[in-house]
């Protein structure tokens, strides 16, 4: 049988047709069932097998399918989302209204995901028509409600495709010159405080929202929070206020309040830390409320950090394919936040690879991504899938 390599197959004009297509169909969290019956039909148009549609509460399918025919063999993950946030103000163009100036496509989710989207399904598309024989399986996923609480990763993992999986790359936004092995994990904790109501005109009672304050104060004060650090990757562990609950219009001083916490782990970090970190700061306050630390309060289980190994097989053959087309030697990280790749490492046992094309204005008005970046990006993927299964 005559193969052609699928390198070569793949050209900057289709992924550039397949990224605005995906552009154009509305796919904010909650809302990509359009999204997910175009991909359905696409993946069983260029001739993946097994289709199925893994079923997400309020939101679209995850849709999943199969390349190759080597049921025995080892199984690799190609995983992209579906979901966007939804339109920030500030946008200059129709944001659902793909437009093209120079290299750059503007879009909604143009960088975050679906130019990532666009070189998985033109890799897919190139491994289909080369005809080439893998030794094992590519699964391909689009997983729905990522950007919410990454239920379709969670419907993908619970449905037992994972089973014998080498590998996973997700071709989440990265950097020009940088390969993501890892990420910090993420919990949303929320410290409770309980005081004494007393009317506000005879007496302070013990004011909840005062003492939520001066937590506010201790956790706002970063240069003394001693958060972790990892030189290897130049990052701290994070921690923020993302919320802050209580007191009203009524005459009386607050008796409850909450203070909600944003907290973002490195590799190597543990929840139950954290939480003692933060019992650590609430007593620098001195407040006179009792209180109680709970954290979350999510339909999924949280995202946790994780890191491949830098010497492992995975790793190096993903740093080789990456520095041969850009020509130069790739910085290698662990991103700063959460996606589907913590679930799928963490929650699905499967080491995970973040490698995607580079743009800007991710994740704000007028997102944008480079053109030049989805040849090289989707020849990656061609050739890191065939160099972890092997092919004839």
């Amino acid at each position: 049988m005559n193969t052609t390599h699928p390198s070569s197959l793949l050209r900057r004009e289709r992924l550039t047709e397949l990224l605005t297509t995906l552009v154009s169909i509305p796919s904010v969290t909650n809302r990509e069932q359009q999204i997910a019956q175009w991909t359905h039909d696409h993946l069983k148009r260029i001739g993946l097998r097994d289709m199925q549609r893994l079923p997400v509460e309020e939101s679209g399918d995850t849709i999943v399918g199969w390349l190759g025919e080597d049921k025995a063999g080892p199984i690799f993950l190609l995983n992209f989302h579906l979901d966007t946030f939804d339109v920030f103000n500030g946008w200059n163009t129709d944001p659902f209204k793909p437009i093209i100036k120079g290299n750059r496509l503007y879009g909604l989710g143009a960088h975050d995901m679906k130019a990532g989207a666009a070189c998985i399904l033109g890799a897919v598309e190139a491994l289909a028509q080369s005809r080439v024989k893998l030794d094992g399986r590519v699964l391909v996923a689009a997983t729905t409600d990522e950007e919410n609480w990454s239920r379709g990763a969670h419907a993908l993992i619970q449905s037992g495709a994972l089973r014998n999986c080498i590998g996973a790359m997700v071709p989440e936004p990265t950097p020009y010159g940088k390969l993501r092995i890892g990420a910090r994990g993420r919990h949303v904790i929320t410290i409770t405080l309980h005081g004494r109501s007393m009317h506000i005109a005879f007496g302070k009672g013990i004011n909840a929202v005062v003492d939520a304050a001066k937590i506010i104060n201790v956790l706002n004060d970063q240069a003394n929070l001693n958060l972790a650090y990892s030189q290897e990757f130049d990052l701290h562990s994070g921690l923020g206020v993302i919320g802050v609950q209580g007191g009203g219009t009524m005459i009386l001083a607050p008796e409850l309040a909450k203070v909600i916490v944003d907290r973002h782990l490195l590799p190597g970090e543990t929840l139950e830390g954290a939480v003692a970190h933060l019992h650590e700061l609430v007593r620098r306050t001195k407040i006179e409320c009792t209180y109680e630390i709970t954290w979350d309060d999510r339909p999924t289980p949280a995202p946790g950090a994780f890191i491949v190994p830098v010497q492992s097989r995975f790793v190096q053959v993903v740093k080789q394919q990456i520095e041969s087309e850009l020509g130069r030697e790739v910085q290698l990280t662990i991103a700063r936040s959460v996606a589907d790749v913590n679930h799928i490492a963490v929650h699905g046992g499967v080491p995970t690879i973040t490698c995607g094309p580079w743009g800007g204005n991710t994740c704000e008005a007028n997102e944008w991504v480079d053109l030049e970046s989805l040849a090289p990006i989707a020849r990656v993927h061609v050739n890191t899938v065939m160099a972890m299964l092997g092919a004839d």
